[in-house]
């Protein structure tokens, strides 16, 4: 496991703000090499965004391969999202088992929409897995609020009542 060094952390955030910068005006690719500079310090923010933008091929060749990669560093790093965000491109490539796998990662990491993500999963495996689905979005309504947004628990909160009509 790699943590950005304590005398780092200046110059992350330094990159995190002229990513911002380059974003703002459409420059992607210089947006990605900020991240990767941060990535390569060891920041896992940084590695969770130059994921993304392998995953949607913003200012580099899509890869999600290269994704995978960079989600992986992240959650080694302590950051949920790179599980999350690996989760969510297992899922929508068809890889049911291994976004499984994934979104478990983030729940353990108390995730919030991994905790709704995997509760629709099971919602979909109808009454057997309605009992894994309650107790998910059940504890999801319990996540301090710097793990899970409002929308995501009002999203919960509305499908536990669908759930139980």
């Amino acid at each position: 496991m790699k943590f950005i060094k304590r005398e780092d952390a200046p110059q992350a955030e330094n990159l995190f703000n002229q990513a911002d910068k380059y974003e703002e005006k459409g420059d992607f690719r210089r947006a990605f090499d900020c991240y990767l500079t941060a990535a390569k310090l060891g920041d896992s923010w940084g590695q969770v965004n130059l994921g993304n933008y392998y995953a949607a091929g913003k200012g580099v060749m899509r890869s999600l391969e290269k994704a995978a990669h960079w989600y992986k560093k992240a959650y080694r790093n302590g950051n949920s999202c790179g599980a999350l965000n690996l989760a969510v491109d297992k899922r929508n490539q068809g890889n049911i088992r291994s976004a499984l796998v994934w979104f478990q990662k983030a729940v353990a990491m108390n995730n919030g929409d991994a905790h709704l993500a995997l509760a629709k999963i099971y919602t979909l495996r109808g009454p057997s897995g309605e009992e894994k689905a309650t107790s998910l979005l059940r504890r999801a309504l319990r996540l301090k609020k710097d793990d899970i947004s409002e929308a995501a628990k009002e999203e919960a909160r509305a499908l536990l009542r669908s759930m139980h009509k």
